[in-house]
C-alpha cells in the first residue's frame, strides 16, 4: 500500500470512530503535523543548473512526490514560532541526442521564524509571518549520464494569510507569502531567485485534536500536500 493509500486509510478509520462530529476548534498555532507532498519545479531544462553529461544536453523534468513535516508553538501575546520541511523528487529525462535515459534528482525545502495572529471574529483571524527559507537541489541521477545539481541558497520570506472557520470542523486557509529562494533564477551568479506564492489549505477536524490537512500553493515551484496534523 503506498503512503498515501495509508494516510487515507489512517484518516477513514479514525473518522469511523466517531459518531457525531468533533466540537468547534479554536483557532491555534500549537500544532505538529506531517505527510505526503507532490511538487513540480519550472523551468530547470532552461536554468542550466543541470550541468555535466560531457556536452549539451536536452533535459525534460516532471512533477514527483515526497514527505512534509510541520509544526508550532504559541509563545503568548499572539505570538508563535514555526518550521517547516519537506523533500520530493523530481523525473528527469536526459538526452545527448543519441542516447535518452530517465532519472530524477531531489528538492529540499525549509523554513524556519515567528508569527503574529489576530482574531477578528469568532470564526476568523488573520496573521502574519517573518522566515528564513532554505532551498537545495542535489543528487541528479540518469543512467549513463554524469550529472551535477547540488546547490543551495537561503534567505528571507514573509508570509500574510487568513483563517476561517467554514464550520465547527472545517476550516480553511489563504495565503500570500514572499520568498528570495523561490525558484531557479533566469540569469546571475545566484542559482536562485525571488517568488511570490499564492496557497490555499484546508483541515478537516475529525478528532478534536487531529485533523486531515491538505493544500495547494502555486509559484515557481508549485506543491500539493496530503497529511495529518495533531493540536495540543
Amino acid at each position: 500500500m503506498s503512503t498515501s493509500h495509508r494516510l487515507l486509510a489512517l484518516a477513514a478509520a479514525a473518522a469511523l470512530g466517531v459518531p457525531l462530529a468533533a466540537g468547534a476548534q479554536e483557532t491555534s498555532f500549537n500544532y505538529l503535523e506531517g505527510g505526503i507532498v507532490a511538487g513540480f519545479v519550472n523551468d530547470v531544462e532552461t536554468s542550466g543548473v543541470v550541468t555535466g553529461g560531457g556536452g549539451p544536453l536536452e533535459l525534460e523534468s516532471d512533477a514527483g512526490g515526497g514527505a512534509f513535516i510541520g509544526g508550532a508553538w504559541e509563545l503568548g501575546g499572539n505570538m508563535h514560532l514555526f518550521g517547516e520541511y519537506g523533500q520530493f523528487g523530481q523525473d528527469l529525462e536526459a538526452s545527448d541526442g543519441v542516447v535518452s535515459a530517465e532519472g530524477e534528482y531531489d528538492v529540499t525545502r525549509w523554513r524556519i521564524g515567528v508569527g503574529y495572529a489576530h482574531a477578528y471574529s469568532d470564526t476568523t483571524a488573520f496573521y502574519g509571518r517573518l522566515s528564513y527559507d532554505g532551498l537545495e537541489f542535489k543528487n541528479a541521477q540518469v543512467a549513463g549520464f554524469d550529472l551535477d545539481i547540488d546547490t543551495d541558497d537561503g534567505g528571507v520570506g514573509g508570509e500574510v494569510g487568513v483563517l476561517w472557520a467554514a464550520t465547527p470542523t472545517i476550516q480553511l486557509q489563504g495565503h500570500v507569502r514572499y520568498t528570495s529562494v523561490g525558484g531557479i533564477a533566469d540569469g546571475g551568479s545566484d542559482p536562485f531567485e525571488s517568488d511570490v506564492l499564492v496557497g490555499l489549505n484546508g483541515r478537516w477536524n475529525f478528532r478534536p485534536n487531529l485533523a486531515l490537512v491538505t493544500g495547494y500553493e502555486f509559484g515557481k515551484i508549485t506543491t500539493w500536500n496530503l497529511g495529518l496534523r495533531y493540536s495540543f
